[in-house]
């Protein structure tokens, strides 16, 4: 029984760790909005701004990463976006001040990365 339990155990860490190495981060970073589009400057008004990524370079059809945030950068997770992977896609983000959004910013293109397995190591002849 204590045998079982271990191996148990044993399964499920090289799962979690599995589990860890495909759950890397990565952010996506824009400049603050300080000014309006004829140049006067917004001031203290609350900017939101909302990141979005899709499959096609004119970002139609956008699956949202992150809505409404005052945050300058979006941190998300490839898996758990639904981003495919050995893909291109690309991002945009729009502000939003007082209720009114801004255009898409340009898209910005980023190849997916693929998952795979990492090359043997300690090679030896024994």
């Amino acid at each position: 029984m204590k045998a079982k339990s271990i191996i148990l155990s044993l399964v499920l860490i090289m799962v979690l760790i599995i589990c860890a190495g495909a759950a890397r981060a990565e952010t996506l970073a824009w400049n603050a909005v300080t000014t309006y589009t004829d140049g006067s400057a917004i001031g203290s008004t609350p900017v939101t701004y909302t990141a979005i990524w899709s499959t096609s370079s004119s970002l139609t059809s956008p699956t949202t990463l992150v809505a409404g945030t005052s945050s300058l950068s979006s941190t998300f997770n490839i898996t758990t976006a639904g981003m495919p992977r050995g893909s291109t896609i690309y991002f945009g983000v729009k502000s939003t001040v007082g209720g009114v959004d801004s255009a898409y910013s340009s898209a910005l293109s980023w190849l997916v990365p693929t998952l795979s397995p990492s090359s043997p190591s300690n090679l030896r002849v024994q």
